[in-house]
């Protein structure tokens, strides 16, 4: 988190902005899941942040983001007033919008005690009539040119039109933070994750929260349906079942720089040393790096059973035991060179094609072969006749005999 106290030219204050909306957004549209159909979400189209039904705005957001919460919303808070501005020609463009949109200003800071602001909170002491009277003798009072535009604005507006506006209004002051909206979001999760996995829930939701966010931001005023974060709430509560696992890897392309650390690894040396193609060794070293960092996130998430992976392997291990003897038989001990790695190429083609064990109800691909190039690291599996020994001798003639 960076201070306020940042150099004047950082972008972290903007950047935290940015993500506090596309944040916010997420948190709020869990207001309106498995309610009214149709609901959509935009972030910077009508407002900050809106939700709109059949192009017509439901709910304008504006979003103030202070890193560490300076600042008061004063009655002559420039936070304030741009706000106002751009809610005031937004009504003045459309007279109808007070009476069916709600305004709603989530600021990271605090109203003082009778002001403007505080009488728009949506609680007892709610009072836009005298918020009104308290914003209009600001502007009157203030000399300030940058804002002259915003007390402008605010002011042209008909008196009942003005009113109207106001009553629409309600201010969000003292708002969790970016990071905080973290623990927002878990709470509204708890309704759909069993206990203790709220967490969990949120980071695999803004798993595809960020991504699509973004691709709406690209496409000129696009939205979001509800019924797509329904959708994906869905998927995660069928996930979290106890008997079920989150399967994130499956189609996760890995870092260049991940694969190509892993070319000095024994998983890799074992293929090279039966003469496997290098794409071939590339799909594998994507196979491991997928099943390793997958089975890592169940352990961290304390999602698996003990011994649950001790007892998959030694299926894994079991299961290629009686093939990898097999094809030792049918070599015999004086095979040549060409024999051995075109008996180990077969071996290692049925890990490839044929090899699917499930790891309680995950049953794809990348798992079972995955797994097997973890055990094939610590040379508990093999597919050269000869594994178990030095598979850096990998094409030395002579050596495969």
């Amino acid at each position: 988190m960076v201070a306020d106290t940042a150099p004047v030219f950082t972008a972290a204050h903007s950047a935290a902005g940015y993500y506090y909306q596309a944040r916010l957004a997420l948190l709020e549209s869990l207001r309106f899941v498995y309610g009214e159909s149709g609901i959509e979400v935009a972030v910077e189209r009508f407002d900050d942040v809106s939700f709109e039904k059949d192009g017509n705005a439901l709910e304008l957001l504006q979003t103030k983001h202070r890193v560490t919460r300076a600042g008061d919303l004063t009655n002559a808070s420039a936070d304030l007033w741009k706000t106002l501005r751009v809610w005031s020609e937004a009504v003045k463009a459309d007279p109808s919008l007070p009476r069916r949109t709600r305004f709603a200003l989530v600021t990271t800071s605090q109203a003082p005690a009778g002001s403007a602001a505080s009488c728009l909170r949506p609680d007892g002491a709610r009072d836009p009539v005298k918020a009104g009277a308290l914003l209009l003798a600001a502007a009157a009072a203030s000399f300030s040119e940058s804002l002259k535009p915003a007390f402008e604005s605010f002011e042209n507006l008909a008196p009942e039109m003005r009113q109207s506006l106001l009553n629409a209004i309600e201010v969000i002051d003292r708002a969790p933070v970016l990071v905080d909206l973290e623990t927002e979001i878990e709470e509204r999760l708890k309704l759909i994750a069993p206990r203790g996995k709220a967490a969990i829930a949120r980071e695999q939701l803004e798993g595809w929260w960020w991504p699509r966010i973004c691709k709406a931001l690209q496409a000129s005023a696009s939205s979001i349906p509800i019924m797509e974060l329904e959708a994906k709430l869905d998927d995660i509560r069928e996930g979290m079942k106890r008997d079920a696992l989150p399967v994130e890897m499956e189609h996760v392309d890995p870092p260049e720089a991940e694969l190509k650390a892993l070319d000095e690894l024994t998983f890799v040396g074992q293929l090279r040393r039966i003469g496997t193609g290098e794409l071939r060794i590339e799909f594998a070293k994507r196979d491991y790096y997928r099943a390793f960092t997958q089975r890592s996130r169940w352990t961290r998430q304390n999602l698996l059973f003990d011994g649950e992976v001790a007892g998959y392997e030694k299926t894994l291990v079991e299961e290629w035991q009686p093939r990898f003897h097999k094809m030792c038989e049918e070599l015999g001990p004086n095979a040549q060179t060409a024999a051995v790695r075109k008996a180990g190429q077969e071996l290692y083609h049925w890990v490839e094609t044929e090899a699917r064990f499930p790891f309680r109800k995950v049953t794809s691909k990348f798992l079972s072969v995955g797994s097997y190039h973890i055990l094939a690291n610590d040379l508990r599996v093999g597919w050269h006749r000869d594994f178990a020994k030095d598979v850096k001798t990998e094409s030395e003639p002579g050596n495969d005999k």
